[in-house]
């Protein structure tokens, strides 16, 4: 036998072998996609976003980047030209205004959970009522800035429904998002403040937050905060980024949503915000 085929004949076994054992990963490997997203995340659900890309990042090749803000700040850096890929905020309000505007992929839209706002005020006693805060100077009283987030304008309604005059509301403390509510209050910096359900939910998770449910009014009574999503024109080939937007809809993905804090629309009427 020639030599040249000798040695073929003895290196055969070898590749065999060798795709035996690794030529199977390397296929699946290469079947599976990769890239990265941006992810701009409305501040009362970063929490729950981090949680939902460690869950799409174990079951694929993507990787995300969570970039935290308030609502309004987000779809201004947007506007104004921002990387983003996707823009999941708290309101409904801004993603359909980037679609008119030719920022986001139109019909991509969707509400991917519904909030709840509440108004907390430890050592308060049971069974007060939204009018009970004019007890205090507007000082002592928190909300986020009507402006940005879509929780405080929820909460300058509610205190406008209950009558309260624009002096008063002119004098309450704003800032940046909810999340900074629930930390004022907790840190005592303002005696009440009205807060987003999911960041008490996520807090006492982590035991970083005393509470006591007869300290918190919530507004079930009143229409949810309908959060939604929208894809950003600049991800329109990314791949990464279409691949969360399909996955928000999964059994797995709902339920990180719903344990914290959040409702959920039925799947029928999720698409188009």
């Amino acid at each position: 036998m020639p030599l040249s085929c000798l040695r073929r004949f003895v290196n055969a076994p070898l590749v065999i072998v060798f795709w035996m054992l690794w030529g199977s990963d390397i296929a699946a490997s290469a079947e599976r996609p990769t890239g990265n997203a941006r992810i701009a995340v409305a501040a009362n659900f970063r929490n729950t976003a981090e949680a939902i890309a460690l869950h799409l990042e174990a079951r694929s090749d993507y990787r995300y980047d969570i970039i935290v803000g308030s609502t309004g700040k987000l779809a201004s850096q947007v506007i104004n030209g921002a990387p983003f890929d996707v823009l999941m905020a708290a309101d409904r309000v801004r993603p359909q205004r980037l679609v008119e505007e030719g920022y986001a992929v139109a019909g991509s839209q969707r509400t991917y959970a519904l909030g709840e706002l509440g108004l907390w005020w430890p050592g308060a006693g049971e069974l007060f009522a939204v009018g009970d805060l004019s007890m205090l100077n507007p000082r002592e009283v928190c909300l986020a800035n009507p402006a940005l987030a879509p929780y405080g304008s929820a909460a300058l309604t509610v205190l406008r429904e209950a009558g309260f005059s624009e002096r008063y509301l002119a004098g309450l403390v704003r800032v940046d998002n909810v999340n900074l509510v629930t930390a004022m209050v907790t840190q005592r910096q303002v005696r009440a403040g009205f807060i987003a359900r999911s960041a008490l939910v996520i807090a006492a998770k982590r035991d970083t937050v005393q509470m006591d449910e007869t300290e918190i009014l919530w507004f079930s009574d009143h229409e949810p905060i309908h959060q939604a999503l929208v894809l950003l024109d600049h991800a329109q080939h990314n791949p990464a980024a279409h691949f969360w937007v399909e996955q928000i809809d999964h059994p797995a993905v709902r339920e990180l949503i719903r344990a914290d804090g959040y409702q959920l629309r039925p799947l029928e009427s999720v698409g188009g915000g």
